[in-house]
């Protein structure tokens, strides 16, 4: 019984030992980030726009571009992404327990491909005049012979 009891308390003291000190974060505070994404030329939604908070947080826009995203608290960087479209950012700090809204983040269009040329179409030739040469009055005979 006295082995049982010293080893009971012998427990109760490594457990506490192998616990973390009361002011180590293990559980990250969290918010919500809230925004629509749209075309930076035509101001409409871009539907299912890939929203990201780092690399572990991300979420698609709905059909208005509208995305309310769970994170980290605290001061972030939002992107927003989707194909056919730059990347674009915004920063913001997230409350936590809160909601915060970063307003429009607006992507603009990619006019071609990116590593792909535009190439200007081929020119069209424009045309030639080729009328033949006309004679220009009757040749005159020289008195003098020329000299050779």
């Amino acid at each position: 019984m006295r082995y049982a009891v010293v080893g009971m308390l012998l427990l109760f003291a490594l457990g506490d030992a192998c616990s973390p000190p009361a002011n180590v974060v293990g559980v990250q505070d969290y918010g919500r980030v809230a925004g629509r994404v749209l075309d930076a030329m035509t101001n409409r939604p871009i539907p299912n726009a890939l929203v990201s908070v780092g690399s572990l947080y991300t979420i698609h826009a709905d059909a208005m571009g509208a995305f309310t995203l769970r994170s980290v608290a605290g001061d972030q960087t939002v992107t927003a992404r989707a194909p056919g479209y730059t990347t674009a950012t915004a920063d913001t700090t997230i409350p936590t327990d809160g909601t915060v809204s970063v307003g429009y983040i607006r992507l603009v269009p990619l006019t071609a491909p990116q590593g792909q040329p535009t190439l200007a179409p081929p020119a069209t030739p424009a045309p030639v005049s080729s009328a033949a040469p006309t004679p220009s009055g009757s040749p005159e005979p020289t008195s003098t012979p020329s000299p050779v």
